[in-house]
């Protein structure tokens, strides 16, 4: 069985390699490149790394399966893992139909050149206070959505670019991806460092459970979410998570699902939908608390804020 592995390198050169039991060559060669991107398309995939280098997996098509400290985790599109260097894993893949995904590798040297620049930008400090200290950063390795913070959504803006293997300034690339990588720890970091923990690790594990709260949020604000539910998803006590999730985020379950709701709703006001169904659809009661919470977060009732709307388009 044959297996395709594209590499687009840093120079901007496209070199086209197509293999033959991709899984058995890669045995042979360390996944610890430096500065390259590889679109893999794998069917049938099995390799131990021992010393990987600092990569950011991106799913395509496909679940590409991953065993890290002591875990397997699942990667799918809309999805990004991030792997430090010195990282020891495992991936396989077993598809009856080809699995693609894109794996960015960084070197030290970009991560530092990165770090030069952002600490030299003024207001990038402002928003995201690097850290002082010349020692590589330990980012935190688990599954990220990619609309759920900088460098998700600059991953998924290179998707299209990469998959149809367009020529792009790959040197800029790297650095723009090096950059949001830094942001976007930084302000994990920022987060983390709001929970009420001693223990470096437990903070961590924490944050990982936080994160899979959030996204339970994300994945279900329209319906009738309980607190059991998400204290069962985050495998937390609902105490437990009701305060450490407004430590990290700022914010309690509730006024994230409320927050969500609401900024879905601006959507569908626009698009003329009646402010009863908008608000059978959001998970509303009924269409009178929905307008109160309307009000209250944007000053103007739904229909209003229509009108509003309508006029500003037409303006333009």
């Amino acid at each position: 069985m044959q297996s395709n592995m594209t590499l687009l390198t840093g120079n901007g050169m496209l070199n086209r390699q197509p293999l033959v039991r991709m899984s058995e060559q890669l045995q042979q060669t360390p996944l610890n490149f430096d500065d390259l991107i590889i679109h893999s398309r794998l069917r049938d995939f099995d390799k131990s790394v021992s010393d990987s280098g600092l990569s950011i997996k991106l799913g395509h098509i496909g679940t590409e399966r991953y065993f890290f400290r002591n875990r397997q985790v699942s990667l799918q599109r809309g999805e990004y893992l991030l792997v430090n260097r010195h990282q020891t894993f495992d991936c396989f893949i077993r598809n009856p139909t080809p699995v693609e995904g894109f794996c960015f590798y960084l070197s030290p040297r970009l991560i530092q050149e990165a770090a030069s620049g952002l600490s030299r930008n003024t207001e990038d400090l402002l928003d995201h206070p690097a850290p002082k200290s010349n020692k590589a950063p330990r980012f935190l390795e688990k599954i990220y959505r990619t609309d759920e913070n900088e460098l998700g959504r600059y991953l998924e803006q290179l998707r299209p670019a990469l998959a149809a293997h367009q020529q792009l300034d790959f040197n800029q690339v790297f650095f723009d991806v090096a950059t949001a990588l830094l942001r976007t720890h930084w302000r994990t970091e920022q987060e983390m460092r709001g929970i009420d923990c001693a223990r470096r690790s437990t903070r961590e594990e924490l944050y990982r459970r936080l994160c899979t709260a959030r996204q339970y949020i994300y994945d279900n604000y329209c319906n009738d979410l309980q607190l059991e539910e998400l204290a069962k998803a985050a495998l937390l006590s609902k105490y437990h998570l009701l305060r450490t999730y407004k430590q990290a985020f700022g914010i309690t379950p509730y006024q994230q699902v409320l927050e969500l709701r609401l900024e879905k709703a601006t959507d569908l006001v626009q698009q003329g939908e009646k402010l009863s169904s908008v608000a059978r659809e959001l998970g509303f009661s009924d269409r009178r608390s929905f307008t109160k919470a309307f009000k209250k977060k944007f000053g103007v009732a739904p229909s209003h804020f229509r009108v509003e709307h309508k006029g500003a388009v037409a303006a333009v």
